[in-house]
């Protein structure tokens, strides 16, 4: 299963890299307000001398009213600049890549959601509730509305798990189409939206990777074994 997405936050020892992508340790540089020229001077007095009575504002270890920090991948080792706890530099959306196994039609959406979210909650959700519409044919459903594809999965057997996902990204897509008693655009909007892209992660992850990797390992077995099972699962089949 491919790791979970951290987004970078202002502070925090480690994250998933802007540039490269890679989970990885962050080093933090920080110009304090109004002292520009001390790099991380007074941060290795608070380490040193362990008094926090001359810090104030600090969120994570960090100032949260600097001016201007600095935090450098371990991993890629390029920076990333933030301006009063707000990253500024590389301009990125703060969501995780599409699974590397998704659909091309459905990840062009996807990616399209990302790179507006954080302009409009609403307006991204509204675009993966459509990659979701467009994903259900290729998980074996025959084209209808939403409602009804995942109805139909329900009864060939699709996982709980999966059907709830489906069914959250589907309500909660139709809300920001026509709004409802969930707040998008409010101070929760991100992380319902967040939550989002990561259930078509999952689905994608549950339903096409998973089943290609036991598909790879089923082909190694040979014919004439493959013959018998599908002979026997014929007869359970048949009631037999």
């Amino acid at each position: 299963m491919e790791q979970k997405y951290v987004p970078s936050e202002y502070g925090k020892p480690r994250f998933n890299c802007p540039s490269c992508a890679a989970f990885s340790a962050q080093d933090w540089y920080e110009y304090v307000e109004g002292d520009y020229g001390q790099l991380q001077f007074e941060r290795y007095l608070r380490e040193v001398t362990g008094e926090e009575k001359h810090f104030n504002h600090i969120v994570n270890g960090f100032y949260s009213n600097n001016v201007f920090a600095m935090s450098m991948c371990a991993s890629c080792e390029k920076p990333s600049f933030w301006v009063k706890g707000q990253l500024v530099y590389p301009q990125t959306s703060p969501v995780p890549s599409p699974h590397s196994d998704m659909p091309e039609e459905i990840k062009k959406l996807y990616e399209e959601a990302s790179s507006i979210v954080m302009v409009s909650h609403r307006a991204s959700v509204a675009i993966l509730r459509l990659a979701v519409e467009k994903l259900l044919p290729e998980l074996g459903a025959k084209k209808d509305t939403i409602d009804k594809m995942i109805g139909e999965l329900v009864s060939k057997g699709l996982p709980e798990s999966i059907q709830k996902a489906l069914d959250s990204l589907r309500v909660i897509g139709n809300n920001a189409v026509h709004p409802g008693k969930i707040d998008l655009e409010g101070e929760d909007g991100f992380e319902v939206a967040l939550s989002l892209f990561n259930l078509l992660n999952f689905v994608v992850e549950k339903m096409i990777t998973e089943k290609n990797k036991i598909n790879e390992i089923y082909s190694l077995i040979p014919k004439g074994m493959k013959k018998r099972i599908e002979s026997r699962d014929g007869v359970f089949l048949d009631g037999k």
